[in-house]
């Protein structure tokens, strides 16, 4: 979704009003996300994207765009990785200033408030890794600024990640629940209105990918993500994890079919993992 620059305007301060609002859930959440199974089999999902990666960029600087509350930082701060992390939301940034300086990695981490379709506050070609989790893509207003703008601040060799959600499944999942009238608009544009009143641009996996190749990146992934889960998650889900059978299903899928193309274009939600040429 392309907008221009008053709609834009008008977007990033819902968008940034309605993250602040959020900042408290987000943290409590966050505190109490060791016994939410869901956010575990997510994070896992996302991890074996990232962990791999790690050895070709040991002692390198990372950032977490859209941070929200902060949700790598602390796996990837004892590693030795200098820590970055942005987010639109002021008080998001300060959820995950206090979480850090609670856990000790504060002498690892910087923060600045950041749309993630302007990171003109950081020079190009300055981190090893971007990671943007938790759909910034999608949220922005603007996928294709913001995947250019995760690509210029890598260095050549450096690798971007992110995970945005599936416009084919959502229509699917809306045709199932009876939304009907809506889902050709959303087949035809991309575009969906959530429940927090915010326009979202939703992508394929081929658009996902076209948004990375437009910056001459080399692609190296697009994958599903928990590819069996319907986002956000419904208690059904959140119920049926707590079944250890359920939840080792739902581990074994990931592993063996999440990069399989006839799951991936079934995901709720997709990520791509690419790399800046030297």
């Amino acid at each position: 979704m392309k907008v221009n620059s008053k709609e834009g305007a008008m977007h990033t301060t819902k968008l940034r009003e309605t993250w602040d609002g959020l900042a408290e859930q987000h943290a409590a959440r966050k505190k109490s996300s060791a016994q939410d199974l869901v956010s575990t089999l997510y994070e896992k999902s996302w991890w074996k994207h990232i962990e791999p990666l790690l050895s070709g960029i040991a002692g390198g600087r990372i950032l977490e765009a859209g941070c929200g509350v902060g949700r790598w930082v602390e796996k990837l701060a004892p590693l030795g990785f200098e820590m970055v992390l942005s987010d639109l939301s002021p008080k998001m940034l300060q959820k995950a200033r206090e979480s850090v300086e609670e856990n000790g990695y504060a002498d690892h981490v910087n923060f600045e408030v950041a749309d993630i379709c302007d990171l003109g506050c950081f020079e190009s070609g300055s981190f090893h890794m971007a990671v943007a989790t938790g759909e910034p893509v999608t949220l922005c207003g603007n996928s294709q600024k913001a995947v250019s703008e995760l690509c210029r601040v890598v260095r050549p060799g450096g690798y971007v990640l992110c995970d945005a959600s599936n416009r084919y499944r959502k229509a699917y999942d809306m045709f199932r629940d009876g939304l009907w009238e809506s889902v050709l608009q959303l087949l035809e544009t991309g575009e969906f209105v959530n429940s927090k009143g915010l326009t979202l641009n939703l992508l394929g996996p081929d658009e996902l990918a076209s948004l990375f190749k437009d910056q001459d990146m080399e692609l190296l992934t697009v994958a599903g993500i928990t590819p069996l889960f319907a986002f956000p998650p419904n208690q059904d889900l959140k119920i049926a994890v707590k079944d250890p059978g359920m939840y080792r299903m739902l581990e074994s899928v990931d592993e063996k079919f999440a990069q399989h193309p006839g799951l991936v274009p079934l995901s709720s939600r997709l990520i791509a993992v690419a790399r800046k040429p030297e």
